[in-house]
């Protein structure tokens, strides 16, 4: 007894519908964050003339993520209002992100990665917040792509790294293993610096920083350090938090 063959579908048409049965679900679960106004804040008196400030006669930096300021900051400027304006932005660049990531062969492993996306509690809420989750997942993305098309483009891995660090600083050990792993096979003075030129936007905020502000990183950086909390402690709490999310929201995490 035969068996019918399922056929495959057609690559546009299960893209299509990952992308916008994942688009569907971001939108229905919009929201902004309390954080998140710290940024626009920053943006607003930014926008307005006073500076990269948080109270406008104060230089602190109260933000985490320059680039993703400046981002919002070019479409608040365009449209005049934030809420929207941040919700649409953040879900239009989460919806690129995933159609980078989404498999570029059979039209039914689009509609299944775009449909594991959208069964994400924790991805599906950071695909908007307000934060610049959207931005880092789309550099990761980029990064991920252009390292499988050419693993040993050593300079465009470095600046999608280092574009990376400048939209959140901490999340630049997702791709140290992998430039260390590039660069090793043909270290030299040369690649070393060629490495090195990929993280010039980064240099470049954080001398603008210490000319600014006084200090290379955010306030909450040394806030959050300094809490004089033991470190043991903060690894067993992050453990304790990795495993409540492989309990209830084991998707981010398997992946």
């Amino acid at each position: 007894i035969g068996y019918p063959r399922i056929p495959i579908m057609n690559y546009k048409t299960g893209l299509g519908a990952g992308l916008g049965l994942y688009a569907l679900v971001v939108l229905q679960n919009a929201w902004l964050c309390d954080d998140a106004f710290i940024t626009y804040r920053t943006a607003d008196n930014f926008l307005n003339g006073y500076g990269l400030t948080w109270n406008t006669t104060e230089r602190v930096q109260a933000f985490t993520n320059p680039l993703w300021l400046f981002a919002v900051s070019c479409f608040y400027f365009i449209s005049g209002e934030i809420y929207y304006t941040a919700i649409l932005l953040s879900a239009a660049i989460s919806v690129l992100a995933v159609w980078l990531v989404l498999p570029a062969a059979d039209g039914r492993a689009a509609l299944l990665g775009g449909l594991l996306c959208a069964c994400s509690k924790a991805f599906v809420d950071y695909s908007t917040s307000g934060l610049e989750n959207p931005l880092t997942h789309l550099l990761l993305a980029l990064f991920i792509r252009n390292y499988l098309a050419r693993p040993q483009a050593l300079f465009s891995l470095a600046l999608l790294a280092g574009l990376a660090a400048l939209n959140r600083m901490d999340t630049v050990l997702f791709y140290l293993p992998t430039l260390v792993w590039v660069w090793w096979p043909q270290r030299s003075l040369r690649t070393a610096g060629t490495l090195a030129l990929g993280f010039v936007p980064f240099a470049l905020w954080e001398i603008f920083a210490l000319c600014y502000y006084g200090f290379p990183f955010p306030n909450t950086a040394y806030a959050k350090l300094a809490a004089g909390i033991n470190s043991g402690e903060l690894a067993v709490q992050g453990l304790y938090y990795a495993a409540n999310s492989l309990r209830f929201d084991p998707l981010p995490l398997g992946a």
